[in-house]
């Protein structure tokens, strides 16, 4: 185990229109050094899918800054094992409670503007926590963004879309495949939502992308894995930027929005 105050997180994040869509209705948000990063895809067009993807990231980053490094108090030192697992599940309540502060806000908008259950704006959300005072990290989603970890080389999602198409996929691809884009759980549209939360070991060197469906419905997976592990490594600027660029170079059909997020040592 290595002690959690040398591990620090570098990252940068971006988004971008696209080439087809008049407004960008992502939004996102970004905190190295709380260890938090956030996207979320809004929709709703002109029922506000920018308003309810803007009040999430801003909920949640609300409720997890005051979440000071030294409040999960793993006291000085290296954590114990039980100190670990208790944080960490203290951490995943904290996120929930997050998840479900933001759903109520968006809900409560979608209400006052006269829309039914189910209608309105809404947006799916993913991200990342670093557990305070540890080396784990809690992820978090709900939709169709998602967030994949590139360890030894190899990228791998960490989340799993909550789409109609994954229920297709989930159920042996029995009749005709709906369309990827139809999501089955998001915040906003309904009183109640219930987001997808893991912990996760962190070690040094793990890079964590976090993107909307404007990136990963266009970039094939093969061709991100490429970009991350080409040597030397990019930038976490420069590379959100060429996958920008590849997604748009593609037609852009959504807004695209990523965050890159690398765990380093710290130099002794």
């Amino acid at each position: 185990m290595i002690h959690s105050a040398l591990i620090d997180m570098i990252a940068a994040g971006q988004t971008d229109v696209g080439r087809v869509r008049s407004r960008n209705e992502d939004s996102f948000h970004l905190d190295p050094a709380r260890g938090l990063a956030v996207i979320c895809d809004g929709m709703g067009g002109h029922a506000g899918g920018d308003i309810a993807s803007r009040t999430a990231v801003e909920v949640v980053a609300a409720v997890l800054a005051p979440q000071d490094h030294a409040d999960g108090n793993v006291s000085g030192g290296t954590p114990s094992p039980v100190e670990e697992e208790r944080a960490a599940a203290e951490a995943a309540m904290t996120v929930r409670s997050a998840v479900v502060a933001a759903n109520r806000r968006i809900n409560t908008l979608n209400r006052q503007r006269g829309f039914a259950e189910g209608r309105g704006m809404g947006t799916t959300l993913v991200g990342l926590w670093r557990v305070p005072g540890t080396d784990r990290i809690v992820v978090f989603h709900a939709g169709d963004s998602r967030l994949y970890r590139l360890r030894d080389g190899e990228l791998r999602p960490l989340t799993r879309d909550h789409s109609l198409y994954q229920v297709w996929l989930d159920n042996g691809q029995r009749g005709q495949a709906p369309q990827r884009n139809i999501i089955v759980r998001a915040l906003g549209t309904g009183e109640q939502v219930e987001p997808d939360i893991a912990v996760h070991d962190l070690r040094p060197d793990d890079l964590y992308l976090l993107c909307s469906d404007g990136l990963t419905g266009i970039v094939p997976e093969g061709v991100i894995q490429r970009i991350l592990t080409q040597q030397p490594p990019p930038s976490a600027e420069d590379a959100c930027a060429r996958l920008i660029d590849l997604a748009n170079g593609a037609g852009g059909p959504d807004n695209i929005t990523l965050i890159l997020a690398r765990f380093v040592l710290l130099p002794a």
